[in-house]
């Protein structure tokens, strides 16, 4: 699967979401590697079957032995939070070197928020919605990973005009 196939899908089968994470942050400029695609979603029920329609024909499966549909249950979800600190639900592709989705389950910033802040950017010919700049920021501060940190310098040197690959 090519990630110009899974956003025409989720934009075909209108699911919501918001691009967050490394993919989103090269968007807004910054060259950086990345190997996963992290979305945020409306986590309502025909949403999440929109949703999981899409993983489902492309082979997605949980990262984790559970069916995928787990991804709808709720109370679930925050019990693996909760218990487990649980922040994404990951979906593979099958086969060495497949694609990873990874699905916020709670972002810093609810979807609400991050939709209504979102840039719109084309990308391989959709419309795509991608985190603000500020949006990231506060997600990246949040996660305090040695990747995030990195990211955090990048982002804000593009929100100073500056060039982030200098």
């Amino acid at each position: 699967m090519k990630l110009s196939e899974l956003l025409g899908a989720l934009t075909e089968r209108e699911v919501n979401f918001v691009l967050v994470g490394g993919l989103a942050v090269q968007l807004h400029g910054y060259l950086r590697s990345t190997f996963d695609v992290d979305l945020v979603l409306a986590m309502n029920d025909d949403n999440l079957s929109r949703f999981i329609d899409v993983a489902k024909q492309f082979g997605l499966v949980p990262a984790i032995p559970v069916p995928l549909d787990s991804l709808r249950d709720a109370v679930q979800i925050d019990r693996w939070h909760r218990d487990k600190g649980m922040l994404a639900f990951s979906l593979r592709e099958a086969g060495a070197g497949g694609m990873v989705v990874d699905v916020l389950v709670r972002p810093e910033i609810d979807f609400a928020g991050l939709y209504a802040n979102a840039a719109r950017g084309e990308l391989f010919g959709c419309e795509v919605p991608i985190a603000a700049i500020d949006d990231l920021l506060a997600m990246k501060r949040s996660a305090n990973r040695v990747k995030d940190r990195l990211d955090i310098e990048a982002l804000e040197k593009i929100k100073r005009g500056e060039d982030p690959n200098a």
